[in-house]
């Protein structure tokens, strides 16, 4: 509201002063712009003037918040305020006084009523103001001028429509500091004040020693006012702060009349006809008239898009002047068409019929009781906004500001407005840049320089629009200003490139109580683009859009980041060093956070280093898969292959016992030239093979020292053996045309790398436990086998792929002595008693194979008939051979030897043997036959001798799996090492950080997944307890803010990938046939296709993924695998829970810090909180809290805090339980959460976060609140809090058997947070003594819940047993704004169940629609207990869902001619994509999934199998049978064709049954 008198006492004092000649520097009202020529005339003041009198004078301009020093006399400025705005004219006469305590209201109201002749009253609740009516209030209105009153009774009055503003002049606030909060001076200005469209004018008046610095903003906001401060600067006005960073807000543009917009759109479509008119009319005339025709119309569209959006975005006069402007462009044509021309006079016609219609409008409005510009439409909120934000650097030396529009026409006609208004004068527009600038386009690829028209003397405006092209380099300026919202996140990011170049404020324009505009902005930053320049991260501070309606607030907290960095729903570029940021250090956090109502972003904290890396949006989520390379254990590093003169190895020994009497393994030897540490080097564990157990122990042994003769035999031995065993011993293939070789003619050096240089060696069974001594003998016998395979004939073959030899005709091979002895057996090398053949261990010389014999085939010989594969091809054996590889034997009458051979590793770290438990069939009840073990049969004379027992070999085969879990806890100790956390008493195992680096992908028998758990809970009670005493004066909401940014998964992926965590992860399974010993060759190599040359991969987004494809945790042989990217984050929490467990909170500290979070608990920190509460001022009320100390069983020494704990915001106190809340809820979550680990320490993971879920939450607390009586301790002044909690305690039912008492609806948020705020303050009140907090909350929390009592929720119980019965369930939900409905619908064998649920949210709604399909499948003993405590298949259960016990009903003809028939398909025949077209065909259709059975067929020779043109073999045949039981029909089962793997049998199964279903007319398929 402006006033166009002047006071009395004004004209006085200007005739006093003789009307000098100075100029009046008080900022203009937006009047002078908007045709109010009654603005105040300038006003001279004295140097000398009194201090009351600048004040005022001030106040009469704008609204001020008044700084007053002590001794000023405020109520001299009141009186002069009050007769001033008394003795108005205008319509609105009350003014009403405001104070916050009723003495306050008294003692004003007497003083008033003393100096003004004006009739003053004064209202407070004691007066039963309450009560009064609409009546009384209109008596004491039209009796009274000045209404003295609280507050409070201001608010309820304007909210029972009692009074409105635009009866009220002149609003003033005492102690309007405390506009803060919820404090009913704060409610005013946000739910009536900010809504209003005819404000009365404010004057608000505070001590100086009562405001701080970072109040001043807030305070300015909140009541749309300057801060005038007259001790600090001379003249009238100088106020306090300069222009700030952040939003600025305007109202909603005044409804412009639908009249207007009818006629401009009648028009629009009248001319747009007459075009096309035209255009029908000469459609043959010329050949390119049809081009014209269009480029008119669209010009005609554009225009009237440009004009229309100047209407709705700048008023009425910017409209008339875009019509202009769009006039003046049109150019004379020269063309000879007389089409043309008219088409030409057309659009003019067109533009002049809008310029008289909108002018016919403007002088209308003109003349309507002199309204202002703004309110009757003339000039936008937002334009008057943009003038007052400029006016503002008026008086600034050679200031200029850069302003962002979204359309050029917009800044063209701010410019003519500007021009065209005498008041603006002092604004000069440089020139424009954009696609329709006359500016040179050459400038814009550079640097824009500052032209010659630029004033000193004046606000400089240079409009920029976002097609400026990207190389632009963008000037120092005073101010950037986006006076339009970005439409593209291209847009939005062009805006923080030229905001970051240019090292200026910026500002951002939003419309206030826009909800749209709120998401888009937000939907700009989370997309937002990566862009150059990575490395300087450059915050600028602007706010998010928020509404500020009812229940709604505005902030000036929001960020837009720097474009280099991707806003995310954490902070995910933020470090956690969160000590006070000083004036070089000061960045803005940039995470967003929405709320129901609220956008808000966290608080500025310390950015460790200008280039640290930031994580992309989608860091630490679980949609993101990143690509990590595999960090190597340094133990198995080694440098001893290049001394010549031997090494010096340290040994360790690994000894075997398996759990079967008699079967024996031979201990084995580790020799490293690193020192494990003691628990590594220390070690069982147990190896799971089928039917029976291994133990391995390593143990320490001496260091032995080998000479260089012996390491190369040791090299030769583990080269031999494992190559044997798991590799080929012969190389060279017929496809490929290499010549057959043998690996150790071969060079190997490549086989043996310094990172990975070890040697495993048999040790003598003789030797004691504590010591190895190496067993020469087999490694010496192994030496000389190597030797006679080097020197053998044979080894000229070429082989073929599969080991088959071909010999050419020419080729033949005479082998061993012709002596025939009746005892001695003859091998290829030697010949042995045959009696002594078991268990002797020999190597095939045709293909390298290694064996140990069974026994002599007594009555069998090379002459017996041949019974291998081919057996139609080769009469006897001898046959075969001379045919296939051209040896003809010299004993061909030995008996055969049978042959156990060996076959890959397998790992044996996981019991694997529950899955191979022999299963029932569900129908015949046949028992599913094992796998029959193969054995060898061969003559004795190509067999090797090998003299090493059975023992070594049978050992060998467990070396890979206890070398995996050996390198794993290498890796642990490496990285506890790095961590090297040296505390007094404090050890952490090795086991347990390999725990906490396992995720739940390896199949190992244990995962990170309970230590995450733990350390999430304890990351977050440490950073609340830091953030809670470092920063006492900071909110709940901005603690909750700081405390996010640093727990985020994104934020601790970068701390985590900073310490290169990654690379220790172990989340792929154990490979055992790609491990590999030194120089060993790998048969199933997987070459690096990376892209990468290192073995690091560097953190880039092109090794970031989303697709869903990829296999995680399969390496490459560099070691990258893809990882998901919360598992960086789940790994650095699990950390913090190992630690915490092994050392307590001081080691989980520990850890904290080594990963980047520095925070830490100073004692002296405790101290300042308690000493600040103790001196709270509290007078204690008769046992107001002496009963609830015994309710909780404490007695507090800080009184004051628990006082704060119950006191709800809604009471109105400069405290609440909100900053407690917020510490309590992390102290609850995590006492909770270990117990809860370490009472069920055999509870998995799932359930784990089941049990925590159940017990930590709102809901619960809100039941232990009532249980235990302390609702009633609630300090609370809200009637809907109190009706909500009415309503709760009515819903509780009657206790049932375990005594417990469930509510029947939710209870209030407050009630929990009651709970967490005890929590909170009985923390400091015990200095952070965490047990006894425990003991004083156990027994109010109790009962927990256990695992056997969980419950989950119905539509997670519901998902889950459909799941595991393989049913598909139908979800609709709808929402009419006041209910949600929701319906559910399950289709069992013979019936269609549907659960139905109506409550406020979908969520509620979907669980009461669950859990009444739950109780319906009960009756028909179909539940989750049931079907995991039977341990049935789901075909089981879904055989027993026909309750009835008869048969299946079948529809009759005349049911199944009425019957639609569905189509599916066409089939996707991709190896998968039958059994995915089947998938998505019952899930759309509700029809059970099907099952399988399956039976295969091995074979020595290979199957043939064609699948189109493609061919393949296989060893194995599988053939599967499919049956899916229909809905009311008969289950239909059909067999598919063989196929080489289980999966294709699968898909031919499934093509094969909708073949079937296609025949008995159920589905169609679709070709």
């Amino acid at each position: 509201m402006h006033s166009s008198l002047e006071p009395e006492i004004m004209e006085e004092d200007s005739q006093q002063q003789g009307g000098g000649g100075g100029s009046n520097s008080l900022k203009r009202k937006f009047s002078e712009i908007d045709g109010d020529q009654q603005s105040l005339a300038p006003m001279m003041i004295d140097a000398n003037g009194s201090y009351e009198l600048k004040v005022y004078e001030v106040a009469m301009k704008r609204n001020v918040i008044a700084v007053l020093a002590s001794g000023t006399n405020k109520s001299e400025i009141t009186k002069m305020l009050i007769k001033a705005m008394g003795s108005s004219d205008t319509s609105k006469r009350l003014i009403i006084f405001l104070a916050p305590t009723v003495n306050l209201v008294k003692q004003q109201c007497c003083e008033i009523r003393t100096y003004v002749s004006l009739k003053v009253e004064e209202y407070f609740g004691a007066k039963g103001v309450d009560k009064w009516t609409s009546q009384r209030w209109e008596e004491e209105v039209s009796k009274h001028d000045v209404l003295v009153m609280t507050p409070q009774i201001l608010l309820d009055a304007l909210r029972s429509a009692f009074l409105k503003l635009e009866m009220v002049c002149l609003i003033i606030i005492d102690e309007c500091h405390r506009t803060t909060g919820n404090h009913p001076y704060a409610k005013l200005m946000k739910e009536f004040y900010h809504e209003s469209t005819n404000k009365p004018k404010l004057f608000g008046f505070t001590a100086s020693a009562v405001v701080r610095k970072d109040q001043v903003s807030e305070l300015e906001r909140l009541m749309e006012s300057k801060i005038f401060n007259p001790e600090e600067r001379n003249g009238v006005e100088k106020f306090a702060t300069a222009v700030k960073e952040g939003p600025i807000f305007y109202d909603p543009p005044s409804i412009c009349s639908l009249e207007l917009k009818e006629k401009l759109e009648t028009l629009h479509h009248k001319f747009d006809v007459s075009l096309r008119r035209l255009q029908e009319l000469e459609k043959s005339s010329f050949l390119d008239m049809e081009n014209k025709f269009e480029t008119y119309q669209k010009r005609l569209s554009i225009d009237y898009r440009e004009i229309l959006h100047c209407l709705e975005n700048l008023g009425l006069i910017c409209a008339h002047l875009a019509a202009e402007i769009c006039l003046e462009k049109i150019s004379d044509t020269k063309e000879d068409s007389q089409t043309y021309k008219e088409c030409s006079m057309v659009y003019k016609e067109f533009l002049e019929d809008f310029l008289s219609t909108i002018g016919v409008y403007l002088q209308q409005d003109l003349q309507q009781n002199h309204l202002s510009a703004v309110n009757s439409g003339h000039v936008s909120p937002k334009l008057k906004e943009l003038f007052h934000l400029l006016d503002l650097f008026r008086g600034e030396k050679s200031p200029y500001v850069l302003i962002f529009v979204e359309r050029i026409i917009t800044a063209e006609v701010i410019e003519r407005f500007v021009k065209k208004e005498a008041s603006l004068a002092y604004f000069n527009v440089l020139y424009l840049i954009g696609k329709k600038s006359s500016t040179d386009t050459s400038a814009q690829k550079s640097q824009i320089k500052i032209p010659d028209p630029f004033h000193v003397d004046k606000v400089n405006l240079i409009f920029i629009t976002d097609v400026v092209e990207e190389g632009t380099q963008v000037p120092n300026c005073s101010c950037m200003v986006c006076f339009d919202l970005p439409k593209s996140e291209c847009s939005y990011s062009h805006f923080q490139k030229h905001a970051k170049q240019s090292n200026s404020t910026s500002i951002m324009f939003l419309e206030r109580g826009n909800p749209k505009q709120r998401d888009h902005l937000d939907d700009l930053m989370r997309r937002e683009v990566l862009i150059q320049d990575p490395e300087v991260p450059n915050l600028k501070s602007c706010p998010p859009p928020v509404t500020s309606g009812h229940g709604m607030q505005e902030t000036k907290a929001m960020v837009i980041p720097d474009s280099n960095i991707t806003v995310s729903e954490e902070a995910a570029a933020v470090q956690t060093v969160i000590d006070p940021p000083n004036r070089n250090e000061q960045l803005t956090c940039k995470k967003l956070r929405l709320d129901k109502n609220l956008l808000q972003c966290s608080a500025k904290v310390k950015v460790a280093s200008s280039k640290s890396k930031s994580s992309s949006s989608s860091a630490g989520s679980k949609k993101r898969k990143e690509l990590h390379g595999t960090t190597c254990a340094k133990a198995l590093s080694g440098t001893w292959e290049k001394n010549n003169d031997g090494a010096i190895f340290q040994a360790y020994k690994f000894d075997f016992c398996c759990n079967i009497s008699g079967e024996a393994y031979s201990s084995f030897s580790l020799l490293l030239e690193s020192t494990l540490a003691e628990d590594v080097g220390k070690v069982e564990m147990d190896l799971y093979l089928v039917r029976k157990l291994v133990k391995a122990s390593v143990s320490p042994c001496r260091q032995i020292r080998l000479t260089q003769e012996e390491m190369v035999k040791a090299k030769c031995f583990q080269q031999f053996f494992f190559n044997g065993m798991f590799g080929n011993l012969f190389v060279g293939s017929k496809s490929l045309g290499t010549k057959r070789e043998f690996l150790l003619q071969t060079d190997t050096s490549s086989l043996w790398h310094p990172s990975f240089m070890f040697l495993l060696l048999p040790v003598e069974t003789k030797d004691l436990a504590s010591t190895a001594t190496i067993d020469w003998s087999a490694i010496n016998s192994c030496a000389s086998i190597v030797e006679f395979l080097k020197k053998n004939s044979l080894l000229e073959l070429r082989v073929s792929d599969g080991n088959q030899c071909n010999t050419s005709s020419s080729q033949e091979v005479l082998l061993g002595d012709k002596m025939e002895e009746t005892n001695l057996i003859h091998f290829a090398n030697a010949s042995s008693d045959k009696n002594s053949l078991e268990e002797l261990v020999v190597i095939a010389i045709h293909t390298g194979r290694i064996y140990s014999i069974v026994e002599a085939v007594s009555d069998s010989s090379a002459m017996s008939p041949f019974e291998g594969d081919g057996s139609s091809e080769y009469a006897t054996y001898a046959e075969y051979f001379n045919k296939k590889y051209g040896i003809i034997l010299t004993h061909p009458n030995q008996p055969l030897m049978k042959l156990k051979q060996s076959h890959h590793a397998h790992n044996l770290l996981v019991d694997f043997n529950e899955e191979m438990v022999v299963k029932t069939e569900p129908k015949a009840g046949n028992v599913r036959k094992k796998k029959p073990n193969i054995y060898a049969h061969l003559p004795p004379e190509l067999l090797v001798r090998i003299d090493v027992p059975r023992a070594v070999l049978k050992s060998i085969y467990l070396l890979p799996s206890v070398m995996h879990r050996l390198e794993s806890l290498m890796l642990a100790s490496q990285l506890r090492e790095e961590i090297d956390c040296s505390i007094d008493n404090f050890s952490i195992s090795s086991t347990s950080i390999l725990e906490a680096l396992t995720t739940l992908t390896c199949p190992e028998p244990f995962s990170m997944e309970r230590l995450e758990l733990l350390g999430d809970s304890v990351l977050k009670y440490v950073v609340s307890c830091y953030l809670f005493l470092k920063y006492p004066d900071k909110d709940e909401g901005q603690l909750s803010r700081q405390r996010q940014s640093i727990i985020s998964n994104s934020n601790l992926h970068r701390v985590a990938t900073n310490r290169k965590l990654q690379g220790y992860i172990r989340n792929g399974a154990f490979e055992p046939r790609r491990w590999t010993a030194p120089g060993q060759s790998s048969l199933f190599p997987v070459p690096c296709k990376c892209g990468v040359e290192t073995r690091e991969v560097p953190l880039d987004p092109k090794f970031f993924t989303e697709n869903m494809t990829i296999k995680i945790g399969k390496s490459c042989d560099r070691g990258h695998r893809w990882t998901v990217s919360k598992s960086v984050s789940d790994c650095a929490e699990a950390l913090i829970g190992s630690y915490y467990v092994s050392g307590g909170l001081p080691a989980a500290l520990h850890m904290m810090k080594w990963l980047g979070v520095d925070v830490d608990f100073d004692p002296n920190l405790v101290v300042e909180a308690i000493n600040r509460v103790s001196l709270r001022c509290y007078i204690p009320k008769d046992e107001e809290l002496t009963e609830l100390e015994t309710k909780i069983q404490h007695e507090f020494s800080a009184k004051f805090l628990l006082k704060e704990a119950i006191t709800h915001s809604s009471v109105h106190e400069s405290y609440s339980y909100e900053r407690l809340e917020f510490l309590g809820d992390s102290v609850l979550d995590f006492l909770i959460t270990r117990h809860l680990f370490n009472t069920y320490e055999q509870t998995g993971p799932g359930e784990m976060t089941d049990l925590r879920s159940a017990c930590v939450n709102n809901e619960n607390f809100a039941q232990v609140a009532v249980k235990n009586n302390l609702h009633t301790h609630l300090q609370r002044c809200a009637t809907v809090l109190e009706t909500q909690i009415n309503e709760y305690l009515m819903s509780f039912t009657k206790p049932d058997e375990t005594g417990r008492s469930i509510p029947s609806i939710q209870g209030p948020k407050a009630l929990g947070d009651l709970v967490e705020s005890i929590a909170g303050a009985l923390l400091i009140d015990t200095r952070l003594d965490l047990d006894q907090v425990w003991r004083v909350f156990e027994p109010l929390l109790s009962p927990l819940v256990t695992p056997d009592k969980l419950q989950l929720p119905p539509y997670r119980e519901l998902h889950e047993l459909c799941d595991s019965l393989g049913y598909f369930f139908r979800v609709k939900c709808s929402n009419d704004g006041v209910k949600a409905q929701a319906t559910i619908q399950l289709q069992l064998d013979d019936v269609l169940l549907t659960g139905d649920g109506s409550e406020q949210t979908n969520k509620l709604a979907l669980g009461k629609a669950a859990s009444h399909l739950l109780t319906q499948l009960e009756k028909r003993n179909i539940s989750r207990k049931i079907s995991i405590g039977d341990n049935q298949s789901f075909m089981d259960v879904s055989l027993a869902c026909n309750h009835s016990g008869g048969e299946t009903p079948v529809p009759d003809s005349s049911e199944i001619q009425s019957i639609v028939i569905p189509v599916i398909g066409p089939i996707n025949m991709k190896k998968g994509g039958p059994r995915g077209t089947l998938h998505e065909f019952c899930k759309k259709h509700l029809w059970p999934m099907p099952t399988f059975d399956t039976s295969v067929e091995k074979s020595r020779t290979p199957f043939e199998f064609t699948d189109g043109d493609e061919k393949r073999t296989s060893f194995s045949s599988f053939i599967s049978t499919i049956t899916l039981r229909l809905p009311n029909r008969e289950a239909v089962m059909y067999a598919g064709e063989a196929r080489p793997d289980k999966k294709s049998s699968f898909d031919s199964a499934v093509v094969e049954l909708l073949y079937e279903l296609e025949r008995r007319k159920i589905l169609t398929i679709q070709k």
